[in-house]
């Protein structure tokens, strides 16, 4: 059997585990105390323990009925998912192999039979799209009965940020439809960009990155429990390359700690760094040096080669150009063109070209940096 994740073995089981979120957990503590039950939203950074809590504050509210009341959805996924295999049939689904099928297979290949009914029903023939898949798998849930003598069911929606306009308004209306039976928890990295209409039929519950001391505590804490030497240099990096994320955290200590009976500074550095911190810090160096060209090369290899999302690379430059030794003043007027880049790319069919225009800015910005020291 392949190992199992240390992030997945320690991942918290009671509210007593959860680290750094001492005033949200308290709040979740009152609310199942009290049975406080509305819509809500948790917000925060990835690996703040966002989806655990949601999962751990539905099963206390739902009791011994949760396997039949509770139904935990990735938006992402749902997203992801092909007409073509959603189609499939549960008969069909039943001839492959259950290691090649998932759970989230069986329940499209209901919700794809539901969306063309639903469709049929309305006087039209064609097959439905990934938009009316995502909505139809959210009402599915939504609008069935309780199991039990629950009165409502919990939805968890996972990375739900990933819901464009049109579809926050079909999930405005199925939680306005359904609000006798289902209860929605929203997990989302930012309120940005969020309807407001949603956001005022939701409580809004904001996860915080820990500091890097809770971090370094928590990492000697699960690495005294796995039995892993680390020295306290180690530990500070993990918390470092973390940017307290617990998970990211946890995962660099089980990858360091592999191979080796010491995992020293110089271990995390090197299985932290992926390709992409690698690459675009070396982009940025050269753009800032004057070295357009070479800069562009990496720039074209990371987009076609690579295949990494602009919008990705745009996330890396500017965590790079923060960690960066630069001058307040300069480093404001990288940033704010960096947002307009990133603004531009979601208008234009083409941001390669956008961040061909962002290097080349900061060309001239390292042009002023270098004036400066002068």
């Amino acid at each position: 059997m392949e190992p199992v994740l240390w992030c997945i073995k320690h991942r918290p089981r009671t509210w007593d585990d959860f680290i750094g979120q001492d005033s949200v957990i308290s709040q979740l503590r009152s609310y199942v105390k009290s049975r406080m039950f509305p819509n809500m939203i948790f917000y925060g950074p990835s690996g703040t323990g966002k989806t655990t809590a949601a999962n751990l504050y539905a099963r206390l509210i739902l009791g011994d009925e949760f396997e039949g009341n509770l139904k935990s959805l990735n938006v992402r996924d749902l997203w992801s998912i092909t007409v073509a295999k959603a189609k499939r049939s549960i008969q069909a689904l039943a001839k492959v192999d259950r290691s090649e099928r998932s759970e989230l297979d069986e329940y499209m290949s209901q919700v794809y039979q539901e969306a063309k009914s639903a469709l049929k029903i309305r006087g039209s023939s064609r097959a439905p799209n990934r938009s009316q898949l995502l909505q139809a798998a959210i009402r599915m849930f939504a609008s069935t009965y309780t199991f039990g003598e629950r009165t409502v069911k919990i939805l968890i929606l996972d990375e739900a940020d990933a819901l464009a306009g049109k579809m926050q308004q079909a999930l405005r209306r199925t939680m306005e439809i359904y609000s006798d039976v289902t209860r929605f928890i929203l997990i989302t990295t930012t309120l940005a960009g969020w309807s407001p209409a949603i956001l005022s039929r939701s409580l809004t519950l904001r996860f915080t990155s820990p500091p890097h001391g809770i971090v370094e505590d928590y990492v000697t804490t699960i690495a005294s429990r796995e039995n892993v030497s680390i020295d306290g240099k180690a530990v500070r990096a993990i918390a470092r390359e973390s940017h307290g994320n617990i998970r990211r955290a946890i995962n660099l200590l089980q990858i360091a700690a592999a191979g080796t009976s010491h995992v020293t500074e110089d271990t995390v550095y090197e299985v932290s760094e992926v390709p992409i911190v690698r690459d675009v810090r070396e982009m940025v160096s050269l753009a800032i040096a004057g070295s357009f060209e070479k800069s562009r090369m990496i720039l074209r290899n990371l987009i076609a080669g690579e295949g990494y999302p602009p919008v990705e690379i745009s996330l890396e430059i500017h965590r790079d150009l923060v960690r960066r030794p630069i001058s307040p003043d300069l480093l404001a007027l990288m940033l704010d063109r960096l947002a307009e880049i990133n603004y531009r790319m979601t208008q234009a069919k083409n941001p390669f070209i956008q961040l061909t225009a962002l290097l080349a800015s900061l060309c001239e910005f390292g042009i002023i940096e270098m004036e400066e020291i002068v």
